[in-house]
């Protein structure tokens, strides 16, 4: 039995709407959350990391990366707000590639300011996890 329905949003596009889910696996600034069924309202600052669905039989789990964002749990409606965010079976493993590579680069300049420090190791953690997800997923037979 299905308890929650899920939205993952970003400000480009919504990626899901109403994906049923038995629980939830939230990465978020103060450690990942599992939501289990009569979960507390609750909103939560998200962090780079892979978001888990869980559906039961009826329904695959699905995954997603979440760069930044919140997590709002109202009743039986959970809504991912994320910065930049993707399904797993989207991924593209040899442009993440040149993502990491590319911002490895910057990262190696001397003159970046606290700001660009902190966009390059964004962008390089995001990478890193969408290459982790694709490889993982690919050897599944699930991903490009």
């Amino acid at each position: 039995m299905n308890y929650f329905l899920v939205d993952v949003l970003t400000p480009s596009r919504v990626l899901a709407r109403n994906i049923p889910a038995e629980s939830i696996l939230v990465p978020t600034v103060r450690g990942q959350i599992n939501i289990l069924p009569e979960h507390t309202h609750i909103i939560a600052k998200l962090e780079t990391g892979l978001l888990s669905i869980f559906g039961d039989a009826d329904d695959s789990d699905r995954h997603f990366t979440v760069t930044t964002g919140i997590c709002k749990v109202l009743g039986n409606r959970i809504t991912i707000l994320s910065n930049v965010s993707e399904e797993d079976l989207e991924i593209n493993i040899e442009r993440a590639e040149r993502s990491l590579a590319n911002a490895k680069e910057k990262l190696s300049l001397p003159s970046l300011s606290n700001d660009e420090f902190v966009k390059f190791t964004r962008k390089v953690e995001r990478a890193n996890l969408r290459i982790q997800i694709a490889q993982k997923y690919a050897a599944h037979g699930k991903s490009n």
